[in-house]
């Protein structure tokens, strides 16, 4: 197996360090494109204002420091807000009004669900429950609820119907071209994340049994970090001694949650929040390969980043937007740019 020490080198433009891509941060900065990991968490502060970092001695309160919270308008509006941005315990499908599907389409197919956690900047016009309404109803035309989760603060989590893998690519677009996300951040924020469902129904208990081993490898987790635009946390931390055959006894909620508790489905947790386009369908593109590679490529013998790379290149097609980025991180050598994404044609949501 290649090894990952042989990767081409890159310099960082802060420390003039050479280093594997790996090292290197996937994060905006200001003035800055390829920053390692060490300098972005001991030389850059996050401005939420322009949603990018920027290095200590570039900062300025004029242009990088936040608006000032209006702190008497939120509580005013407190009751308002709230209409719109329901329970957490409110299940999707007993919100989302339910929309035509053909019969059986459950049945052999991938089915998909997001939650996408974000919060709101401190420098939007809009209220919480404003920007929420928009989004259920305008932007996704109910195809997504919006709910409260304690640990995002000033926030909501947008949880989408179930769906096929086509249908979540015109719906999301719909979003990243949509006035209301100037409103939004999520990727900088360390409370807010990215959790993508799968259906049970679609993958086999090995092929599960495969993807827990391949998030939890100890092989695969620089790739996962970079990837996932975050190491492991309390939210999604990950088990290095977990193999194949612990998918008969493994229940705990760690980046891959298996078997979700009243749910019909398994649990990809490992992403950062994301509302950038092509990180967001970098990150649905990965969950989507990486669960056809193990129901129908996966080798039983050490699953790991490189052969599944190998899959991606030679289906590329199916996901452009993974490729790129594995084109841009040097994983992917011998393929260009896409720059034909997804064609438009009809498609279809799945309603549980």
């Amino acid at each position: 197996m290649p090894n990952e020490n042989n990767a081409e080198l890159i310099e960082c433009e802060f420390c003039n360090e050479s280093l594997p891509s790996n090292d290197f941060s996937d994060l905006e900065f200001f003035n800055y494109e390829n920053i390692c990991r060490e300098c972005k968490n001991d030389e850059f502060t996050y401005s939420s204002r322009c949603d990018l970092y920027v290095a200590r001695d570039d900062w300025d309160d004029d242009r990088h420091a936040d608006y000032p919270e209006d702190e008497d308008y939120r509580d005013d509006d407190d009751d308002e807000r709230d209409e719109y941005v329901n329970n957490y315990s409110r299940r999707v499908d007993n919100s989302i009004r339910k929309m035509p599907y053909e019969k059986n389409l459950l049945k052999g197919f991938l089915s998909i669900g997001v939650e996408l956690e974000v919060q709101i900047k401190s420098n939007s016009s809009m209220s919480r429950n404003d920007i929420a309404y928009n989004l259920q109803h305008e932007v996704f035309n109910d195809f997504v609820i919006c709910k409260e989760d304690a640990s995002i603060g000033y926030g909501f989590e947008i949880v989408s119907s179930p769906a096929t893998f086509d249908y979540h690519k015109v719906a999301w677009e719909k979003f990243f071209i949509s006035d209301e996300i100037k409103n939004l951040r999520s990727f900088k924020d360390q409370t807010t994340g990215l959790h993508i469902h799968i259906n049970q129904s679609y993958v086999s208990k090995l092929a599960v049994g495969k993807i827990l081993y391949f998030i939890n490898s100890e092989t695969n987790s620089k790739f996962l970090d970079s990837i996932s635009g975050r190491k492991q946390t309390s939210y999604c931390y990950r088990d290095k001694n977990l193999k194949i055959k612990n998918v008969s006894n493994y229940r705990d909620r760690g980046a891959f949650n298996i078997y979700v508790d009243h749910s019909p489905t398994h649990e990809f947790r490992l992403f950062n929040g994301n509302i950038k386009k092509e990180s967001f369908f970098r990150c649905l593109e990965f969950v989507v390969s990486l669960t056809n590679y193990a129901k129908n490529n996966c080798s039983l013998i050490n699953p790991n980043y490189l052969d599944f790379i190998r899959y991606v290149s030679v289906n590329h097609f199916h996901y452009p937007y993974l490729t790129n980025w594995l084109i841009d991180k040097k994983y992917i050598k011998n393929l260009k740019h896409k720059t034909k994404f997804y064609e438009k044609k009809k498609v279809r949501k799945i309603c549980a």
